[in-house]
């Protein structure tokens, strides 16, 4: 593609329209022109903490607007889950039950932040939590609320009337990527958890080697972590990292952090690098073909069609959401 008129070109280093949202940086590398769509994006990485963002950032008010209404339609191609997608939401939210049990006290008090239509919600109440989403698409709100009868607050963070320190989890599973500024809405999730509660985050991991180049970025995901960069987020506002990890395909970065002792004088983040950050993959040709050549592509691949395939037999069957999801919870429980 080619590069659109007076945009410096990929791989200049200059002076950003915003500095870094997470270490203030204001030099950053121009790494994309393009979406995965094609449409026209420019991103450029922090030459400080490894951070890719669109420059310049939209405003909270313009993106509340867009999940609002838009981001469902654009992204998903519908305003309410189809069948296949319940049951792959499903299947991830089991997952993550299984994955995060250890963490997730009996009869533990949850808020999921970014909660879609509640599949997180529902396994988590079919444990015996006591679960609270909120999300900003009504839509999807309403099925959540609807199909599973889940406690979904539809309204932006900001506006969610509850009591301090009230919730002994908080996770936010890909929601972190959609906001412009990660440290206030870091710093402003310390009120609501108890003193020895976690905050659970899930985002991809922008630096992955199995995303396909040319698929890297998207309009909705405004900023891209490096484990540097979350782990420098969760240092600038307040959290001591736990855990920080990669899944199977390096694909997400799962974080479980706690509040900072502020009486601690060791260095809160774990995984913080001391080294320079690692230069951020571009979307050359070259990168392309590693891409190509690497046989984890085609293994993937052929998983994902196994996938696609029980999809739509599920699709097929004419079960309910709520079915749909009690089978998948049965099944691992």
């Amino acid at each position: 593609m080619r590069t659109p008129e007076n945009w410096p070109p990929i791989g200049a280093t200059l002076e950003a329209e915003l500095p870094c949202p997470v270490c203030g940086e204001i030099l950053g590398q121009v790494i994309a022109h393009h979406d995965r769509r094609g449409k026209r994006l420019k991103t450029v990485g922090c030459t400080q903490c490894g951070l890719m963002r669109t420059d310049p950032l939209p405003t909270t008010d313009e993106l509340r607007r867009f999940y609002e209404s838009e981001y469902r339609r654009s992204y998903k191609g519908s305003e309410c889950p189809s069948s296949k997608r319940i049951y792959r939401a499903a299947l991830l939210a089991a997952g993550r039950l299984r994955r995060l049990s250890s963490h997730l006290p009996a009869t533990s008090k949850v808020l999921d932040i970014g909660c879609a239509s509640g599949e997180w919600l529902f396994m988590l109440k079919a444990r015996g939590h006591s679960p609270i989403g909120v999300e900003l698409d009504s839509a999807y709100g309403e099925f959540g609320r609807r199909e599973y009868g889940v406690d979904i607050r539809t309204q932006s963070l900001d506006t969610l009337q509850s009591p301090e320190h009230a919730f002994d989890c908080i996770t936010m599973f890909h929601v972190l990527e959609h906001i412009p500024d990660p440290i206030a809405t870091l710093r402003g999730i310390h009120r609501w958890l108890t003193k020895d509660g976690r905050l659970i985050v899930e985002v991809p991991n922008i630096n992955s080697v199995h995303q396909n180049p040319a698929k890297r970025f998207h309009h909705a995901h405004v900023l891209g972590f490096t484990e540097r960069s979350l782990a420098t987020a969760f240092q600038a506002s307040g959290w001591e990292c736990l855990e920080l990890s990669l899944d199977r395909y390096e694909r997400n970065i799962l974080a479980i952090v706690r509040p900072q002792d502020t009486n601690a004088t060791q260095d809160p983040g774990l995984n913080v690098r001391t080294a320079p950050p690692p230069t951020p993959l571009a979307t050359s040709k070259a990168a392309m073909v590693r891409y190509y050549l690497r046989g984890a592509t085609y293994l993937r691949w052929l998983e994902r069609m196994s996938q696609f395939t029980v999809e739509f037999r599920i699709a097929s069957n004419g079960q309910s959401p709520r079915e749909v999801l009690h089978a998948v919870e049965r099944k691992y429980r």
